[in-house]
């Protein structure tokens, strides 16, 4: 049976370095991931993922596990550093982080798409396609659907890490989702007319 990342974490602070190798190699696609599609560049997300998990193993005496999972920690540390990238390279106001403004979310009275994620997200051809698309969505929203559907958080989860309310969450995700149906539905064509698939 596989050891838990508690497990390692308490060999790896026992002495026991291929502890910490591990964590790495169980986490690092999943962060990878949620960093590339975030800051939307590959190889600013290598410099970023590599950051996380150093800033990850200076800090592991700090870890408190009765406070998170070691995932959401880590995730929470490469959040964080993603949006440090974004501020200091692409001058992302601050305030963008912490509001679901601008002319792409939906009211709460909007009804929930229709269409699940895996079906939305399908009618995006291609990676970079799908890097264009997200970018449009509120930082906050974007960060919650990777969250959710690329790295497999819980509502709980994510506001643990986010630091809200799950119900919160909840409500951010429904918004976010609407407003990824909206931006398809203005850019991808329907019934032969349209405007033309993004990244075309």
């Amino acid at each position: 049976m596989d050891q838990s990342d508690e497990d390692l974490i308490r060999d790896y602070l026992a002495g026991d370095e291929s502890a910490f190798a591990e964590l790495t190699r169980r986490h690092l696609g999943g962060v990878y991931s949620f960093v590339a599609r975030y800051v939307g560049n590959a190889e600013e997300a290598d410099d970023i993922t590599q950051e996380t998990f150093l800033k990850a193993w200076k800090n592991l005496k700090k870890y408190n596990q009765s406070s998170s999972k070691f995932k959401t920690w880590l995730f929470r540390i490469a959040r964080n550093s993603a949006i440090d990238f974004l501020r200091k390279k692409k001058h992302v106001p601050f305030s963008q982080f912490d509001t679901e403004g601008g002319v792409n979310v939906l009211t709460e009275t909007v009804a929930d798409a229709e269409d699940l994620p895996d079906t939305l997200l399908m009618k995006l051809e291609d990676a970079k396609e799908l890097h264009a698309t997200l970018a449009l969505l509120p930082p906050r929203g974007r960060e919650i659907l990777l969250l959710y559907y690329t790295n497999e958080f819980t509502f709980e989860e994510i506001g643990a890490l986010l630091g809200e309310p799950a119900n919160t969450v909840k409500s951010r995700h429904r918004r976010a989702l609407q407003s990824l149906r909206k931006i398809l539905e203005s850019n991808l064509p329907a019934g032969g007319q349209g405007h033309a698939p993004i990244n075309r």
